[in-house]
């Protein structure tokens, strides 16, 4: 437990990092917004186009994976749905409860990975990526949609920038080159590479930047309701499906990682751009990422 805690030690001292450089430093949310755009728009994509350009797709079976991932993605997602309507729920509310619940950080889960299980974990999260972006996107903006009644203009904006997320773009490129046999192609290789290397610890320092520990204390019930969903009900499903599907252990890892990993930073933008609860949003991004410094040495030690 200990050499788990120091190993991935380093990755939470970024995040922490982030938080001091942005109350003592860099106070301007318009110069965070830019850095984050950076990274969202052009460091992660090149490490993604990087890694799926060049992943030997044979050497791992990536289908009963997915659905460990999907599966635990569901189990929490129903399980805050059902809750919050018993509970009587509000729906601005609730929208925020489900994007706490199935929503993850990638920066986050793919930093452990990679420190935990090297380039075997950077490849096999590469791919977690490619799969819970998408899917967790369509799915939190249709539910989005329908539950806060949103208006034609809004809903085609929203497929539009699922379209051209970056993320799916970048690891759909890499595919494709990988499958054209270009992947290790001379300059495009190098340049993707180097942007890609500066794009975790860059990432991470967004994160601790953003996070906001004001109002922890006003949203407890809901806040608790959804962090249950994403730090138990989603790992503990998704390591019972990866036992059932018998996935290697370094694939079992990944998967439970990116099912532990607290909720994505992004989901306060949107939370505010649809109308949902942002206050909520941040409180429940905040508590979430305060908590898996815990969580992931548990996780990753009861898997392996």
């Amino acid at each position: 437990m200990l050499d788990l805690a120091v190993l991935i030690a380093p990755i939470f001292l970024i995040i922490l990092l982030g938080r001091v450089l942005r109350i003592s430093l860099i106070q301007d949310d318009h110069i965070w917004f830019k850095v984050n755009s950076l990274s969202y728009w052009v460091l992660f994509p090149s490490l993604l186009f990087n890694k799926t350009s060049v992943i030997d797709l044979g050497a791992f079976s990536f289908e009963y994976f997915s659905y460990a991932i999907i599966g635990g993605f569901v189990a929490a997602f129903g399980f805050s749905f059902f809750i919050g309507k018993v509970l009587k729920i509000k729906a601005t509310s609730l929208t925020s409860i489900l994007q706490g619940s199935g929503r993850h950080n990638s920066f986050v889960a793919l930093a452990i990975a990679s420190q935990y299980l090297g380039e075997t974990g950077e490849l096999i999260g590469t791919i977690a990526v490619a799969l819970l972006v998408t899917f967790s996107n369509l799915v939190t903006v249709i539910m989005m949609t329908y539950m806060l009644k949103s208006n034609e203009s809004s809903k085609l904006l929203l497929l539009k920038e699922i379209s051209r997320n970056p993320f799916i773009v970048a690891i759909l490129l890499g595919l494709l080159f990988n499958m054209m046999g270009l992947g290790g192609l001379p300059i495009i290789h190098e340049l993707t590479g180097s942007l890609g290397g500066a794009a975790l610890t860059l990432a991470l320092i967004c994160v601790g930047a953003g996070l906001r520990f004001g109002q922890l204390g006003g949203h407890s019930i809901d806040a608790v309701l959804t962090t249950i969903a994403k730090l138990v009900i989603f790992p503990l499903t998704v390591y019972w499906l990866a036992v059932y599907f018998n996935l290697s252990n370094e694939m079992k890892v990944v998967a439970v990682i990116f099912a532990t990993a607290p909720t994505s930073s992004a989901g306060y933008a949107l939370a505010k751009q649809m109308g949902g609860d942002a206050p909520l949003m941040a409180t429940i991004i905040s508590l979430q990422t305060l908590l898996s410094v815990m969580a992931f040495p548990i996780a990753i030690l009861l898997v392996s």
